[in-house]
């Protein structure tokens, strides 16, 4: 494996090029748990800005936990950057960031998150299948190649492919249940973004995967 200091800095410009400088930067701080040096290094108002600006990227989700009335921001796997436009990033670059996110905040995928809002479903649910999934997965949703992430484990995913269906939704090990329907982004009909829940309730029983 190449120096560890070497592909963080690959990484970080990796993140640069792709989401921009300061959300970077914002990205690599939470990745880490840096909130405080977060806090001092950006005023509330552009903080504001560069979390928008990551929601859009893919690289946060909105979400509302059972106990709140209001939606937070949640950081993201950087599993998005399997799906970045343009040139893509070394996958041992991605793999060191999902090391990182999984360390620092694994625990929150862990929970039952009851209404999170994604702009894209994919990353997040191919960091599900690549460092939780265990046995088998059954989804349904459109059509995706996830042996380029997955490799030979992709054999264990059992995919409905409905590509007029605006709902994804699948069950990971019979145990993690998804689902997420497609929604206008705002005023913008064109532009979608996805909301729906996680949970990892053992009764199961109305979820459709026929």
């Amino acid at each position: 494996m190449k120096n560890q200091t070497l592909l963080l800095k690959a990484a970080q410009q990796a993140l640069s090029d792709i989401l921009g400088y300061d959300e970077a930067t914002a990205y690599c701080m939470l990745l880490q748990k840096q909130e405080k040096e977060l806090e001092s290094e950006f005023s509330y108002s552009k903080k504001y800005r560069i979390m928008k600006s990551l929601f859009e990227a893919g690289a946060v989700a909105k979400f509302k936990p059972k106990d709140r009335d209001f939606f937070s921001y949640l950081l993201l796997p950087p599993s998005f950057l399997y799906f970045s436009e343009g040139e893509k990033v070394d996958k041992e670059i991605i793999e060191l960031l999902e090391s990182i996110y999984l360390e620092n905040h694994s625990e929150m995928l862990e929970k039952e998150l009851s209404q999170i809002i994604l702009k894209d479903e994919k990353p997040l649910l191919a960091f599900l299948l690549k460092y939780f999934m265990k046995d088998s997965a059954r989804l349904v949703t459109d059509e995706m190649d996830y042996k380029k992430i997955l490799g030979s484990r992709s054999s264990k995913i059992t995919i409905i492919n409905r590509k007029e269906n605006a709902r994804k939704s699948g069950v990971i090990d019979k145990n993690l249940f998804f689902e997420f329907a497609s929604i206008p982004n705002g005023n913008e009909i064109e532009k979608r973004e996805y909301i729906g829940y996680m949970s990892r309730n053992a009764s199961i029983k109305h979820v459709v995967v026929h």
